[in-house]
C-alpha cells in the first residue's frame, strides 16, 4: 500500500473518530460502505481533443462540400 493511501485511509479514520468524541452518530453500515468505496479504482474522466472527431457524424453541409 503506498504511503498517500496509507495517509488517506488515516485521515478518514481520524476524521471518524472526531466525530465519535463529538457525538455524531453514524451507523456500522455507512462506516463498512465508506471503507468499501475508498478501496474502489478511481475512474478518470478523460476530455477528447479538438483533434478527436468522435462518433458524430458530420453535419450535412460538410457532406456538400465533399461531394
Amino acid at each position: 500500500m503506498s504511503l498517500l493511501k496509507r495517509l488517506r485511509v488515516v485521515f478518514v479514520c481520524l476524521t471518524l473518530q472526531v466525530g465519535v468524541l463529538a457525538g455524531v452518530p453514524m451507523r456500522p453500515d455507512d462506516i463498512r460502505e465508506l471503507m468499501h468505496q475508498m478501496n474502489q479504482p478511481a475512474l478518470a474522466h478523460v476530455l477528447p481533443t479538438e483533434a478527436d472527431e468522435g462518433d458524430d457524424p458530420p453535419a450535412a453541409d460538410e457532406q456538400e462540400r465533399s461531394s
